[in-house]
C-alpha cells in the first residue's frame, strides 16, 4: 500500500481496482453462490465424509464459469460495447483482471476446503509465504522502474498461482484431497445425489438475491467510474484498501466461526450456538479499535501511503476506515443465517437492503445537473453510502438473529453505539493531544515542505498511537464490560488460557 498507489497514481490504480472488483462480481454471479454451498457442505460432513466429490464438481464449475465469462468478454469487444461496461479500460486490463480474478477464486476454494477441514493453519502459513512473496516481487519491479499496472496484475497472478499449487500439495499430504476429484463424474451415485440436492436446496433462495445483488453492486461502481471517472475510483480503492487494513484483524475467524456455527446446528447443540454469537463482540470490539484509529488519523495516513496525489482521498478514507467495524458484524452475525440453514431468510433480507441501496448512490453520486438531481459527492458519496448500508443491513440481521437465539436487540444495538462511541472519544483524544506534541517537535527541528510533511505524518501517527493504545489498554483493564467484553475473553485474546477460558474456545482444531 506504500508503494503500489503511489507509483500507479489514481487512475491505474482505480482502473485496477474497478476491474478486479467488477470482475470477481460477475464471476460470483455466474457461480451462482455453489462455492458458498460448498464451503457449509465441507464445514458440515468434512469430518465424518468425503469430499472429492464436491470439490471436484466445484472446481470443474469454476473453470466452466470462467470460460463462460471470457466468452462474455469477448463478445462485448467485438461487438463493440466494452467501452460502456468497462469505462476508460483498455482491452488488455480485461484479460489480465479475467486471469487474476480466475486464480484468485481457485485459491478460494482451497481456503475453504482447508477452513471446512479444520487445517486452517496450514493454509494460514502458505498465506504468509504468499503476502512476502507478492511485497517482494511488487518491491523488486519498483526498484527496477518497472512497477505499471501490466505487471501489478502479472506479478499478483504468478504469486497466487504459486500459493495454489502450495495449497494443494499441502491438502493432499493431510487427506482432504485426492487425484479422484479429477475425475468426480466417477464418485458413487448416492455421493453425488446427497451433494447436489443439499446444494440445490441451499442456493436456490440465494439466486435472486444473487441476480438483484450484482445489478445494484455492479451500478455502484460502474456509475462511480461513469460519472467521476478513474481517479475518483482510484480515491475509493484507497480508501476500501486501507479499510481492508482494519478487516485483516477479525477477517481469518469468519470462517471458523462459520464452521463452527455449521458444525452446531448440525448436532442442534443451541447453547454452543448462543455462546459462539456472544464471541462476536470481542471481534466487534478488536474492529473498532482499528477502525476509529484510521478513522481520526486518515489524513496522516493517506500522506504516509499515498501522498499529495491523493489529498482527495482523506475524506473517503475517514468515512470507509469505519467500514469494516459493521463488516466484520454483518460477515459474523450473517455466517449464522448462512450456517443454519436460513437462507431464504438471508436472501430476503439481503434484497431488501439493496433496493435501498441503489437510490442512495445515485442521490449522492449524481450530478447536480441531472434530470434528477445529486449531490456529486464522487469517491466521499460512495464511502458514505457503504458505511449506511451496512449498518442498515447488519442491524436488520441481528434483529432475526436475536430472535433466533432468544438474545435482546436492544442490548445489541446499545452496545454497538456504546462502543464506537467511547473509542472514537478516545481516538479524538489522542489525536489532539499528539497534534501538540509533533507541532511542538517540528519547530525544534525547523524542518521543511514534504520533508515536513512526511515526518509530521509519522510523528503524529507514533505519538498518538502510543496514547491511544495505552487509554485503551487502561479503560479495558479497568471495565472492559463497557465493551461488552467478559474478562475471560481477554485472557483468552491474550494467550492465557484458563481452564474457564478454555470451555469457551472455538474448539481444539481451531
Amino acid at each position: 500500500m506504500a508503494v503500489v498507489p503511489r507509483v500507479l497514481g489514481p487512475t491505474d490504480f482505480g482502473r485496477f481496482e474497478f476491474l478486479t472488483a467488477n470482475f470477481k462480481l460477475v464471476l460470483d454471479t455466474l457461480a451462482l453462490q455453489l462455492p458458498v454451498a460448498y464451503f457449509n457442505w465441507i464445514s458440515r460432513k468434512g469430518h465424518k465424509e468425503g469430499t472429492d466429490y464436491a470439490t471436484g464438481f466445484t472446481f470443474y464449475w469454476t473453470i466452466g464459469i470462467t470460460s463462460l465469462f471470457g466468452i462474455l468478454i469477448y463478445a462485448a469487444i467485438q461487438f463493440g460495447i466494452s467501452d460502456w461496461l468497462w469505462p476508460d479500460v483498455q482491452v488488455r486490463y480485461l484479460w489480465y483482471a479475467l486471469a487474476f480474478t480466475f486464480v484468485v477464486s481457485f485459491y478460494q476454494l482451497c481456503i475453504s476446503l482447508a477452513d471446512g477441514r479444520a487445517l486452517t493453519v496450514g493454509l494460514e502459513k502458505i498465506r504468509l509465504v504468499q503476502n512476502v512473496l507478492k511485497t517482494a516481487g511488487i518491491l523488486l519491479l519498483f526498484g527496477w522502474g518497472l512497477l505499471t499496472l501490466s505487471s501489478y496484475f502479472l506479478v499478483q497472478s504468478a504469486v497466487v498461482c504459486f500459493s495454489i499449487i502450495a495449497s494443494i500439495v499441502w491438502l493432499a499430504s493431510r487427506k482432504a484431497l485426492s487425484a479422484r476429484l479429477l475425475k468426480f463424474w466417477s464418485a458413487e451415485k448416492a455421493e453425488k445425489v446427497k451433494f447436489h440436492q443439499f446444494a440445490i436446496s441451499y442456493t436456490q433462495p440465494l439466486i435472486i438475491t444473487m441476480l438483484v445483488g450484482f445489478v445494484f453492486l455492479y451500478f455502484d461502481r460502474w456509475f462511480l467510474q461513469i460519472i467521476a471517472g478513474s481517479s475518483q475510483q482510484g480515491y475509493f480503492a484507497l480508501s476500501e484498501r486501507l479499510g481492508t487494513v482494519v478487516f485483516i484483524f477479525t477477517s481469518a475467524m469468519t470462517p471458523l466461526i462459520m464452521r463452527e456455527f455449521a458444525f452446531a446446528y448440525e448436532e442442534r447443540d443451541m447453547a454452543r450456538l448462543s455462546g459462539l454469537f456472544e464471541r462476536i463482540k470481542i471481534f466487534i470490539f478488536i474492529a473498532t479499535v482499528a477502525g476509529c484509529f484510521m478513522s481520526v488519523q486518515s489524513k496522516a495516513i493517506v500522506m504516509l501511503f499515498a501522498g499529495d496525489k491523493y489529498s482527495e482521498a482523506i475524506i473517503p478514507v475517514a468515512i470507509m476506515a469505519l467500514f469494516p467495524i459493521h463488516q466484520t458484524f454483518g460477515q459474523l452475525s450473517g455466517s449464522l443465517l448462512v450456517a443454519t440453514g436460513q437462507t431464504r431468510l438471508y436472501a430476503n433480507l439481503a434484497i431488501a437492503v439493496m433496493v435501498v441501496s441503489a437510490p442512495m448512490a445515485y442521490f449522492l453520486l449524481a450530478s447536480p445537473d441531472f434530470l434528477i438531481p445529486g449531490l456529486a459527492l464522487g469517491a466521499t458519496g460512495l464511502a458514505i453510502k457503504m458505511v449506511l448500508i451496512q449498518f442498515l443491513g447488519t442491524n436488520i440481521q441481528l434483529y432475526f438473529n436475536t430472535k433466533f437465539l432468544g438474545t435482546s436487540f436492544q442490548q445489541w444495538l446499545v452496545l454497538q453505539v456504546k462502543v464506537i462511541g467511547i473509542v472514537y472519544s478516545i481516538a479524538l483524544i489522542a489525536y489532539f493531544t499528539s497534534g501538540y506534541i509533533s507541532s511542538a517537535i517540528l519547530l525544534s527541528l525547523n524542518t521543511y515542505s514534504i520533508t515536513q510533511s512526511l515526518f509530521d505524518a509519522v510523528i503524529r501517527l507514533a505519538i498518538s498511537g502510543l496514547l491511544y493504545d495505552m487509554l485503551i489498554v487502561a479503560i479495558l483493564a479497568v471495565a472492559p464490560n463497557l465493551f461488552g467484553i467478559e474478562k475471560r475473553d481477554l485472557t483468552s485474546l491474550f494467550g492465557k488460557l484458563s481452564p474457564e477460558a478454555l470451555k469457551i474456545s472455538l474448539g481444539p482444531k481451531c
